[in-house]
């Protein structure tokens, strides 16, 4: 008889309380996506559904994740029930309370297997990554988390989640990282089976197989994430390498680091512990045994701590959204302030491909001096881009013209004056013209009257 699949899983638990019963999920509600179909989660071998139950059950209601294998896995309960009994006081921080339930869904009459696991909200790590482009501290402390509280536990307790990638990875909104999916995990007591998984292949060594099954199948994946995480914070643009369903690594890049062209970009970091850490992955990369991975701790001992700012938003665009205040039709710099747009300033300064069009403008006209006639004011616009003029000889000034000369030199008269000055220098000739009319005026009259009197007195 054949195993049923998504499909057949995704229309039995449209009905939950036949497909559930029994169980406390029977009394639960799938959610469901916006054409009213169960939300599923498909992964290399199970699907996962949300299923919301109220306060009735026995963990005070909340929600759940139902996993639904797509395929039959020997021993599954076995190890199971082996790896609850091995972290039932000793559950990891990071971990989430499962429970495997042989008889968990039943479909046609017939029951299969689920695991019944605490619903973690947050974000998986590639769309936690994805929005924090703009901020590699916030990148940094979750990489620093990953070392010292995630992957750390794990090696305490000796034994490895033998998928670490970035679908299993959870960080929730308080900034707190937890682990999904333990179907493969590596407990001691399994030491010498073969792995009932790979892993992701953009995670793993390229030597890896189903004879590495031990505590240090982690080591390998545990560096590409904290180096990727490391690597981004310091440049962002290395974004454009996530294709959604790595980070910024694939396993090509593994089979062929020399032709890599991420590793090439990571050899150039602006942070000295970025480009450690990618020489050692580079070596780890050409070891014929994954047992030969150093832990992450150990290969960390000399390397310097991550440091260097994040680079300046250059090279091909990320995948991000743009920020909040961008204008439309522009793209936010990665690693660029919040708000701030490809286009953020008014005085930008001139760069490769020739000056900002801002700066065409012509230069602002200095200052008019504070008087001086209109003839001047034409003159220096009609010959401001003429070649300087000879200077003409002096001519011996007149009484406007040394009036409105001295008043152009006078920068001691007060500027309230000036109206009244220049109106007054307008008006001397008019009153030279008058007085000169006057006086021809007064010696016509008197040359007439001689005139007269030599006529009639005989003078």
């Amino acid at each position: 008889m054949s195993w049923p699949g998504i499909t057949d899983f995704s229309e039995a638990v449209q009905n939950p309380r036949l497909c559930f019963k029994g169980t406390e999920l029977e009394g639960g509600e799938v959610a469901v996506n916006q054409r009213g179909m169960p939300l599923v989660f498909s992964g290399s071998f199970a699907c996962v559904y949300s299923v919301s139950v109220g306060g009735a059950s026995r963990h005070g209601g909340g929600a759940f994740a139902v996993r639904c294998f797509t395929r039959e896995v020997k021993d599954q309960q076995s190890r199971y029930n082996q790896l609850s009994d091995y972290l039932l006081n000793v559950l990891p921080p990071a971990f989430v309370h499962f429970e495997y339930l042989e008889d968990g869904i039943n479909l046609k009459g017939r029951w299969y297997p689920i695991v019944k696991m605490e619903w973690v909200e947050g974000e998986v790590l590639s769309t936690f990554v994805d929005s924090k482009l703009q901020e590699p501290e916030t990148l940094r402390r979750i990489a620093a988390q990953w070392r010292g509280g995630t992957t750390a536990s794990l090696r305490g307790l000796r034994i490895a989640h033998n998928d670490l990638q970035h679908g299993n990875v959870m960080v929730q909104a308080d900034g707190n990282i937890r682990l999904v999916d333990y179907d493969g995990m590596f407990l001691p007591q399994f030491r010498g089976e073969r792995s009932p998984e790979l892993g992701h292949k953009n995670y793993q060594h390229p030597q890896r197989s189903a004879e590495d099954y031990d505590d240090y199948v982690d080591n390998f994946p545990t560096l590409v994430v904290y180096l990727s995480l490391l690597a981004v914070a310091a440049d962002p643009t290395l974004w454009t390498f996530y294709n959604d369903d790595n980070l910024i690594f694939t396993g090509k890049d593994y089979a062929d680091p020399g032709n890599s062209a991420v590793f090439d970009r990571l050899k150039k970091s602006r942070d000295p512990a970025v480009v450690k850490l990618t020489e050692r992955l580079e070596e780890y990369c050409a070891l014929p045994r994954v047992a030969d991975v150093p832990d992450l701790e150990t290969i960390l001992q000399d390397v310097p701590p991550s440091t260097a700012p994040s680079s300046p938003a250059t090279g091909p665009a990320t995948r991000s959204k743009p920020a909040t205040g961008s204008k439309p039709g522009t793209r936010s710099r990665p690693g660029s302030a919040p708000g701030l747009s490809a286009v953020t300033s008014r005085t930008a300064t001139p760069t490769a491909a020739g000056p900002s069009r801002r700066q065409t403008r012509p230069p602002a006209r200095p200052p008019a001096r504070p008087a001086g006639s209109r003839k001047r004011r034409r003159a220096r616009k009609t010959s401001r881009h003429a070649p300087p003029a000879q200077p003409a000889a002096p001519a011996p000034p007149g009484p406007a013209q040394a009036f409105r000369t001295g008043a152009a030199r006078g920068a001691a008269i007060p500027s309230a004056k000036l109206p009244a000055l220049n109106s007054l220098a307008r008006d001397v000739p008019k009153v030279l013209l008058a007085v000169a009319a006057t006086v021809l005026m007064v010696i016509v009259v008197l040359a007439a009257l001689s005139a007269w009197a030599v006529v009639l007195y005989g003078w």
